[in-house]
Order: C-alpha cells, then sequence, then structure tokens
C-alpha cells in the first residue's frame, strides 16, 4: 500500500522526514576508486613532488600517505611550495579530472544532464517537452512542479560549483520516496520508462501524477531539502534552461523570447556608424546566434524566421536607427555559406544542420535517457538502427520535426561494415552511392527473404559464403547481374572483431559536423565563381576592408554605371570616373583598368620582380594565384594584404574626391 506523510508512524512527519533528510545528507558517500593511486600518478608525472610537499584531507584517523583509513575528499599542494604552487595546482587538478572522467557516469544518474562526457544540456529540454507532450495526448493532466536552486551560502558554492552534491543528495531522496509510494513520478510510451525529475547542474524539473496527495507529499519533500540545504525553492518557473516547455513552435508568441533579444541587442547598437564589415562581424558573432540555442531543437515556422532575418538584413545595409538604405546583394546569396559566396548567416538551412545533430547522435549510444524516452514514445525505424521517422502526433512534439530532416540527412550517411550483423544487405547504403536494391533490381524483385543481413548474405569471413536465397532459377540476365554482383563485392574485407558502424561522408573524419551539412544543403546549382572565400576571410586585413573586396567581387559597389540603373539622381554627371576623366566609371574600369589604378598595380608587382599582364575582368584577377611573394604562409598572406589594401586605397581615394574634393597623386596613394 502506498504510503502518505500522514500515514508514516511516529511523531510530527515533516520532522520525522526532516531527520532521515538530515541522515541522508550526512552519508553522503564521497568515495573514488582507488583513491591513493591519484598520489601516486601524481609523482609520476612530476617526481619533483615529494610526500611532504601534497597533504591529503581524510575522514580518518592516520594522516600519513602510507596508512589511510579514510576517504581522500580533496588533494592540494602546501602553500610552502612557492612559485611551484601553480604547477602544482594544475597537476592535481589535471590528473584528478582524468580519474574522474572516467567514472562520472556511473557515479551520477542519467536524469542528470550535466557534467558527464556525451550528454548536453538541450537532452533534458527534448526529454520534458516529449513527456508534457506525450501525456497532453493521453488525455492526462500535466501537473510539474519545477525547482531553481539559487546556492546562498557563498562559501559552500567553492566547494560545489563542479559537482554539487545536493543534487546527487535530492536524486537520491526522490528515488527512495518514489520506492515507498510518497510520490510517482510519469511513466511513458510502450515501454513505461520513469521519468520523475529531470536535472542539469542545479536546474530541476519535477513530474508527478495528477494526485494531490502526490503533489502535497513532493511539495512537502522540496521545503523540507530547501530548509536542509540552504537552496531557495522557485514553483512560479515555467521554462526549463531558458527554453518553452509544452509550448507549440509553431505560434508567433513561442519565439518572442528570441525576436526580444534581438531587438535589444540592436537597440544598443544605434547611432554607432559602425562600418559594414563591423556590422558583418556583430551579426556572424551575435545576432546570428542568438536564435541557435532555439533552433537546436525546434524547427523555426516561416513567418518567424522572415522577421528575425529581415531584422539583421536591415542591420547589415541600413545600421541600427541610421535610416534606410540599398540593399546591395539578394538576401538568398547573402546567407549562403562562405565557400559559396555569401556570409553564412544562414536562414532556415542552418537549423535543419541543427536539428540533424540528434539523428547522428541517436543510434550510437542507446545508453542515455534522452534516447530511450524517444524509442518508447516513437519506436524504432524498420532499419534497426534510427528512431522511427513516422511520427504523427502534434506539432509540439519536438521529435516530429527533427524526423523530418531524416530525408536531407540520410544520403550523407555512409555505413561501414564490421561483423556485417546489423546491416541489411539489400536495403542499406553500403556498398557505391545506390542502394543494392536499386541498383540490382531485377535480382531484389527475386529474393526470397529481402531484409538478410550483410553477414546472413556473405558470411563474417573469406571467402565468401554467397547465400542469397533466391526463390527461383535465375534467367540468363538475372545471371549476368549476380556475376556483376558477386565481381563487384570480392574485394570487400570484414572484421569479425568490430561491430557495423557508420561515417558521416561530408567529412574526412566520418563524423557529423552541422558545418559541413549546412554546407551541403545550401549548394545551388550553377552558382557564380565567386572570390575564394579562403583568400578573403583568412586575410590579415581589417574588417571593413574584408567587406568592400566581398562587394567587389560580387560585382556590387556603388560605382557610377551601378547609381545609374538604381539611384539616377545620385549618379555623376558627367558619367566618368572620377580618378582619370577619360572613360565611364565601372568596377573593372575602377579597380584594374583606370590609369591611375593599373599603375597601381604596376608598381606592386615591379616590388616583387613580376611582368604583370592585366587580366580582363577584376574577377579573373581576384581568383589568380601570383607565385611572386614565395609558396609560403608568410607568402600568401602578404599576397592577400596587397591586393584587399590596394583596393580599399582606391575606393578611399576615389570617394574622397568625389565627397571631399580631395585628390592625391599616385605617388601619394
Amino acid at each position: 500500500m502506498k504510503k502518505s506523510f500522514q500515514s508514516r508512524q511516529g511523531g510530527c512527519p515533516l520532522v520525522e522526514y526532516y531527520n532521515e533528510l538530515n541522515s541522508i545528507f550526512m552519508e553522503l558517500d564521497y568515495r573514488r576508486p582507488n583513491d591513493m593511486t591519484c598520489v601516486a600518478d601524481i609523482k609520476k608525472q612530476r617526481k619533483c613532488i615529494a610526500e611532504d610537499r601534497v597533504y591529503i584531507f581524510l575522514v580518518g584517523l592516520d594522516h600519513s600517505l602510507d596508512q589511510v583509513s579514510g576517504h581522500v575528499l580533496a588533494i592540494a599542494p602546501l602553500p610552502s611550495l612557492g612559485e611551484a604552487y601553480s604547477l602544482v595546482c594544475c597537476e592535481v587538478q589535471r590528473v584528478l579530472s582524468g580519474r574522474l572522467r572516467k567514472v562520472l557516469h556511473e557515479t551520477i544518474f542519467g536524469s542528470q544532464g550535466a557534467f558527464v562526457e556525451g550528454r548536453h544540456i538541450l537532452d533534458v529540454v527534448l526529454i520534458a517537452n516529449e513527456v508534457v507532450d506525450e501525456k497532453r495526448r493521453s488525455c492526462a493532466t500535466k501537473e510539474g512542479v519545477q525547482l531553481e536552486m539559487e546556492i546562498l551560502d557563498k562559501g559552500l558554492f567553492v566547494f560545489i560549483k563542479f559537482c554539487n552534491p545536493m543534487v546527487d543528495v535530492l536524486s537520491r531522496l526522490m528515488i527512495r520516496a518514489e520506492e515507498t509510494g510518497i510520490t510517482e513520478g510519469f511513466f511513458v510510451g510502450r515501454d513505461r520508462t520513469r521519468v520523475s525529475l529531470l536535472q542539469f547542474a542545479d536546474d530541476t524539473i519535477f513530474f508527478s501524477k495528477d494526485s494531490m496527495e502526490h503533489l502535497q507529499n513532493l511539495k512537502i519533500i522540496l521545503l523540507v531539502f530547501g530548509q536542509v540545504s540552504g537552496l531557495k525553492i522557485n514553483l512560479e518557473k515555467n521554462t526549463i534552461l531558458g527554453l518553452p516547455l509544452g509550448g507549440n513552435p509553431k505560434t508567433i508568441g513561442f519565439w518572442d523570447p528570441v525576436v526580444e533579444r534581438i531587438s535589444r541587442r540592436l537597440d544598443g547598437w544605434k547611432k554607432t556608424f559602425l562600418s559594414l564589415g563591423g556590422r558583418i562581424t556583430l551579426i556572424q558573432s551575435c545576432l546570428s546566434h542568438i536564435p541557435s540555442y532555439f533552433l537546436s531543437l525546434f524547427k523555426i515556422s516561416v513567418s518567424i524566421a522572415s522577421k528575425i532575418e529581415k531584422m539583421q538584413r536591415d542591420f547589415l545595409w541600413s545600421g541600427a536607427g541610421e535610416g534606410k538604405k540599398d540593399h546591395l546583394i539578394r538576401w538568398e546569396v547573402v546567407s549562403r555559406p562562405k565557400e559559396l559566396g555569401g556570409l553564412g548567416f544562414g536562414k532556415t538551412m542552418r537549423n535543419i544542420a541543427l536539428l540533424g545533430k540528434w539523428l547522428w547522435r541517436f543510434p550510437r549510444k542507446r545508453s542515455g535517457l534522452w534516447d530511450k524516452v524517444i524509442v518508447s514514445i516513437h519506436g524504432i525505424h524498420p532499419n534497426g538502427r534510427d528512431a522511427n521517422m513516422v511520427v504523427r502526433w502534434s506539432h509540439r512534439c519536438p521529435w516530429k520535426t527533427i524526423a523530418q530532416v531524416f530525408q536531407e540527412f540520410s544520403p550523407f550517411v555512409r555505413l561501414v561494415v564490421g561483423n556485417g550483423e546489423r546491416i541489411r544487405f539489400w536495403e542499406d547504403l553500403w556498398w557505391g552511392n545506390q542502394t543494392l536494391c536499386s541498383q540490382f533490381a531485377d535480382l531484389y524483385r527475386v529474393v526470397s527473404v529481402k531484409d538478410l543481413t550483410v553477414s546472413n548474405v556473405l558470411g563474417n569471413s573469406l571467402p565468401l559464403s554467397w547465400n542469397f536465397n533466391f526463390r527461383r532459377n535465375l534467367m540468363d540476365s538475372e545471371i549476368d547481374l549476380l556475376q556483376r554482383l558477386m565481381s563487384s563485392l570480392s574485394s570487400m574485407l570484414f572484421s569479425s572483431s568490430s561491430s557495423d558502424s557508420r561515417a558521416w561522408s561530408l567529412s574526412s573524419s566520418g563524423l557529423f559536423s552541422v558545418k559541413f551539412f549546412f554546407l551541403a544543403l545550401s549548394k545551388v546549382s550553377n552558382h557564380l565563381l565567386f572570390l575564394p572565400a579562403k583568400f578573403l576571410w583568412s586575410s590579415k586585413v581589417p574588417s571593413k576592408v574584408k567587406a568592400l573586396a566581398w562587394l567587389v567581387a560580387h560585382g556590387k559597389v556603388n560605382t557610377n554605371d551601378k547609381l545609374q540603373l538604381r539611384r539616377p539622381y545620385k549618379a555623376l554627371c558627367p558619367q566618368w570616373c572620377i580618378l582619370c576623366k577619360g572613360n565611364g566609371e565601372s568596377i573593372d574600369h575602377l579597380f584594374l583598368h583606370c590609369p591611375v589604378t593599373i599603375g597601381l598595380w604596376h608598381r606592386l608587382f615591379n616590388l616583387v620582380g613580376l611582368v604583370w599582364v592585366p587580366p580582363r575582368s577584376l574577377e579573373d584577377m581576384l581568383v589568380i594565384t601570383f607565385k611572386g611573394l614565395g609558396n609560403s604562409l608568410r607568402g600568401t598572406t602578404l599576397w592577400q594584404i596587397a591586393c584587399l589594401t590596394l583596393i580599399w586605397m582606391v575606393w578611399q581615394e576615389r570617394n574622397n574626391r568625389i565627397f571631399e574634393d580631395k585628390g592625391r597623386t599616385e605617388e601619394m596613394v
């Protein structure tokens, strides 16, 4: 029979539970495996550290290094080490962190999303939203109480800043409360996966059965815990780790925090009169990353994406509060990756690339709580590796939008055969650029069992066994196909000692990369040949010079011929080049063919002893690699600086002559 606080025997239930919680806290186990080997590791790394230079805080009777009867709580060097104190501190921390990293996943509960390698901050948010959505769909009343713990004792914070022992006590306390029937969490999905609390560092959210008795018991536990630990309890929060809980990403209000943060940043930059290069830097480093936290879990709607892009677009071309100016390059081009001539702001393609990371993480390790919840609620893909991609639930379910990315994600995944026990021979992509059922469709039609694994068909060692299991004798044309297939597979190798794995085809390491996924999604056919991204963006020149060179490479600088088309009333009359006053002003003329400019180019090449023939266009000029400064990194850097600086100086001289009526000779320039 389940117990409540009122049914417990003895005196006041609150006092009794207070005493029980206090005893749990006092019995907290600080043990670490093979404590004293830490000291041996330190001495092995730095032999200069002697036994009398290291002291140990022990819960025991003997403080000597040879006779330790307690548990090591901390290892620290003596202050008398003087100048070597910092070195020894680093060694102690490095050795301890290396040893603790191997056992943290065993000592920290799966409900805790921090401190353990492989766990991510968004795991907790995904689980919470999936659990809430599952309960909403099952017509159950969602009741949750969220706890935000704020450290009040500053002296205690120094001790618990790495791994708060209070959080571990709270986890153990809630497990004991569930075992005794005092509280009960949620059981989700077909596997009845239990979720009662989720934690990331000291941010905790509880899930309780829709029963006033259980909710009252949970509230009392939290109040008692707060009294014992000295932590403050917040019962009014409706977000978890800064993200909404149970909201609908398709509504405008869901994204209000993102829009408001961008607006506040733009308000702070008003009247700062930044250059184009400065605005590009701010967008890349700040504005484009503000939505990333949301975009890593939720699919952004078209209307919100357009609103955010408009804010970025207006700031890029007009600044903050500087009035409307010409948008020189289409936003579709601006949002492309730098390798394709854009600035990498991303639009919705970056959202898809960020969501693709969940699909990559899912099959690699099935030990996390988040993938157990996903499997329990949504099931497994027919291939046995991925999560089920057919999700028919509401738009509040984050995994629904993640599953929709699978179509763009799967073409870049390649299966690597180990023992061949998990890869389907015909239907998985593991040999060539297409599945074997597509390459050899006639053979696939006469196979009796179509989901055979590679090891079922070929075995897992040489010679290959060739167990195709055809349901009838093959015709002559099918025999030819079979011979081609067997000839193709005869060169493959097995590794019976390793399991099947998968690789990301877009990176040489085989590991998933959001950057490469975004680049692949953004590729367009027949795109123009732009200034090489490495040449431009890796150059050691100011950002404003890079921004001008980027506009020049696109042919979008406001030269006189462009102004005649865009703003005729702003164009010069007559339409000549202000530098030579003999020809019309265009990008190729101003930066390459103008007598003044071409004289500057000749002077530059004469410095390195090169005979230079002017190319047909500036585009050709920018993609040519000149060897006069050498093939070394220093030579390449010098050529980048010289080329981009000359373009900048020509533009500055042109503007000074037009707007300030100040001109300089070629020698002065």
